[in-house]
């Protein structure tokens, strides 16, 4: 937070000559798409939710990720991840994106699963002595909670999780994120590659031109980039003087949440954990958006907005334009992604120099590339 500012190296080599946008095949080929969801999306531990919106039993969620579909259970051992499809043919089991159920009935055949996964009847489907009640439940997919946040894992040998948090502990903390309440979300999708989403949320030279209302409220100029252990980037903006919220009014009569460090108060730290959740943290609330890839040239976003349960319980409490202004900077945000990424479809672009206040995105696609590298030959293998 705020301390870490004076921490950051000056002299680091990026400030030497900027860096530079990656190739016409990074951002939208088949085969860059086909490593990252291999390599990244299918083998790291990946954000997929808040435990307020499964605070109790019964209580699911359900999300899209690249050709699959996930559903997360709140059953009577906690939170748990399952592929979303019934085990006898393969029917996706759940379309709706949240809801609260004790049982779960494919509609195909009828089979029933109970909050816990377990299959509970065949409904007639004719089994003799071969078939196995208890070893056809839900499959279940790796799940894992840290400050709040559900993380799964589609792969036994996911690097570890702490580790690749790094210092997001610091910030989780001081923001209570285990502790806020998603007051409201909404899924958008977008015609563009995953990283131009990714890139977008991690710069504010686009806000005097692209958020008017974003550029009223906070001052793109006075902002800079952390230098974060773990698996995240980041970066932080000042609020200007005369406005206490980023929000459409600017001003807001909530509290700051109780554990903001006070030269935090006038704020945002913007702070992603890699590969795909971005976190606006500001003293009175906390905004989250979720890229999700489902191809090369589409994604989905799910933005949420938390806010801390002493607020919401008040008579009086609104969110309104919280959400007013972030729902048009979104549509903004994907217009801008939407035609970057025809841009970059053109085999005849080449990479463009980035600037100074573009260090993130920088950052964002060195992480990318070494994850999705080609693996070296091994002589004597094809």
């Amino acid at each position: 937070m705020f301390d870490r500012i004076g921490d950051q190296d000056p002299e680091r080599p990026y400030f030497e000559t900027g860096g530079t946008g990656r190739s016409h095949e990074f951002y939208t080929g088949e085969e860059q798409h086909r490593r990252e969801m291999e390599r990244i999306y299918g083998r790291r531990w990946l954000p997929v939710d808040h435990v307020s919106r499964l605070a109790e039993k019964g209580s699911y969620t359900t999300l899209d990720i690249g050709t699959g579909s996930i559903l997360l259970l709140h059953g009577d051992e906690g939170i748990r991840g399952y592929h979303n499809y019934c085990r006898h043919r393969g029917y996706k089991l759940v379309e709706e994106p949240q809801g609260k159920r004790q049982s779960f009935v494919c509609l195909y055949h009828c089979w029933v699963y109970d909050r816990n996964g377990a299959l509970k009847s065949n409904n007639g489907t004719y089994f003799d002595h071969f078939f196995d009640r208890e070893k056809n439940g839900l499959i279940t997919v790796r799940t894992e909670i840290r400050f709040g946040i559900v993380f799964v894992a589609f792969s036994a040998d996911a690097p570890d999780l702490d580790e690749s948090l790094g210092e997001f502990g610091a910030f989780a903390e001081a923001y209570e994120l285990a502790d806020l309440e998603v007051v409201q979300w909404k899924d958008y999708p977008v015609a563009s590659n995953w990283k131009l989403v990714a890139h977008n949320v991690n710069e504010s030279l686009h806000f005097p031109t692209a958020h008017k209302d974003l550029h009223r409220v906070t001052d793109f100029d006075d902002a800079g980039t952390y230098e974060l252990t773990g698996d995240i980037v980041g970066a932080w903006q000042v609020i200007r003087d005369k406005y206490n919220s980023v929000s459409m009014t600017g001003t807001s009569a909530r509290s700051p949440i109780p554990s903001v460090p006070e030269g935090d108060i006038q704020k945002i730290n913007w702070i992603t954990i890699l590969p795909n959740l971005l976190f606006g943290f500001t003293a009175d609330y906390v905004m989250a958006q979720w890229v999700w890839p489902e191809g090369p040239g589409t994604c989905t976003v799910r933005h949420f907005w938390l806010f801390h349960p002493s607020e919401t319980a008040k008579e009086d409490f609104s969110h309104e334009a919280v959400f007013a202004l972030w729902d048009k900077a979104n549509y903004e945000d994907w217009e801008l992604c939407e035609r970057t990424h025809r841009g970059l479809s053109n085999p005849m672009w080449s990479p463009g120099q980035l600037s100074l206040d573009e260090e993130v995105v920088a950052q964002i696609d060195a992480w990318v590339a070494r994850e999705t590298a080609a693996e070296p030959k091994v002589e004597g293998r094809p």
